[in-house]
């Protein structure tokens, strides 16, 4: 049986063997310019299985992606910068302008970031102000077009009232939307709160599984397209 870069890079990921995956890829992102590559690349960096050499090309190849308005590129830019990876300074101030770039591009992922920067203040210190509206505006946005962490996060903001008013109906919600999206904290933290408040959630079950289905379709017709 032959294989093609993008399944032998995955093959060398089951495996373990992420240098040899990352050579693979990284080849076929360069010369290939694929889609699928960088994706892969992208997580792997997410994963923590890049070496500090590694992650710093993909860092130069991501700079040199982002003039293409790849979105994931752009993601993972602000990623490295927002935690710091490989060579690459922190700075909330970078992270945020490569995040906002990113969800013009409509990376679910960049919403759930660029919202906790803004909502939790994160950035403050380095001169990004804290603006709680505009974190939960991104936050939601997110969570209803499918980030199943942006959901999960909001649950929780919401079920806490710790930075935003406690809202127990908007906290079922979006822990349910991030539960039925396969989020396994969520499940948990569900759980727990379904125990601790016991009250009719029927309407916002109801909504949730809409949703859900909403953005499932969405992404079925993504595929096909």
């Amino acid at each position: 049986m032959s294989y093609g870069a993008i399944e032998l890079g995955q093959l060398n990921i089951q495996k373990g063997k992420y240098d040899v995956a990352f050579d693979i890829l990284y080849d076929a992102a360069v010369n290939d310019s694929n889609d699928d590559a960088l994706f892969l690349l992208t997580k792997m960096t997410f994963d923590g299985h890049l070496e500090a050499e590694n992650m710093e090309k993909f860092y130069e190849l991501q700079n040199g992606h982002t003039s293409l308005g790849n979105g994931y590129a752009l993601f993972n830019v602000g990623l490295m910068h927002e935690r710091g990876l490989g060579n690459v300074p922190q700075s909330y101030k970078t992270a945020v302008e490569y995040y906002l770039r990113a969800v013009k591009e409509e990376v679910k992922d960049a919403f759930c970031n660029l919202g906790n920067i803004y909502a939790l203040g994160l950035g403050m210190e380095q001169g990004v102000p804290r603006d709680v509206d505009l974190g939960i505006k991104y936050l939601t946005i997110g969570a209803n077009e499918g980030s199943r962490q942006c959901a999960y996060t909001l649950g929780s903001l919401y079920g806490k009232g710790e930075f935003i008013p406690l809202d127990l109906k908007k906290a079922f919600y979006f822990l349910s939307l991030a539960a039925l999206q396969g989020h396994d904290q969520a499940k948990r933290v569900l759980h727990i709160f379904v125990h601790a408040h016991k009250e009719s959630y029927d309407a916002e079950m109801e909504a949730a599984e809409s949703q859900n289905g909403k953005i499932q379709n969405l992404r079925l017709l993504y595929k096909c397209v």
